[in-house]
């Protein structure tokens, strides 16, 4: 397995591009201030953009020093398949995917 991290900002970023075939094994997003920040997050197929269509979490509010962790199921991702976020507040929530080639 291996990991890859970003600081979400306040415009869709990347947060993990897949390389070859991958799985997820677990997303995790961490608030790492004192205050509340809101993320969305978005399984964009390679080549796509982030939208309605492919958003995987709405508007999620995660309390200042919480973390939210999404393992409920896993993401398999072909070659330049990406994971991608945007918060409400700039550098408030770091993103941290598990993966795994397959």
């Amino acid at each position: 397995m291996a990991i890859a991290q970003a600081q979400i900002g306040t415009s869709i970023g990347d947060i993990y591009t897949s390389t070859n075939n991958s799985a997820t094994t677990v997303i995790f997003f961490c608030n790492t201030t004192s205050s509340d920040a809101t993320v969305s997050a978005y399984a964009v197929a390679s080549g796509g953009t982030a939208g309605a269509t492919n958003q995987i979490i709405k508007d999620l509010t995660i309390a200042g020093g919480d973390t939210y962790i999404m393992n409920a199921e896993k993401l398999v991702l072909s070659n330049g398949d990406k994971i991608q976020a945007s918060s409400d507040t700039a550098s408030a929530v770091t993103a941290t995917v598990s993966y795994v080639g397959i």
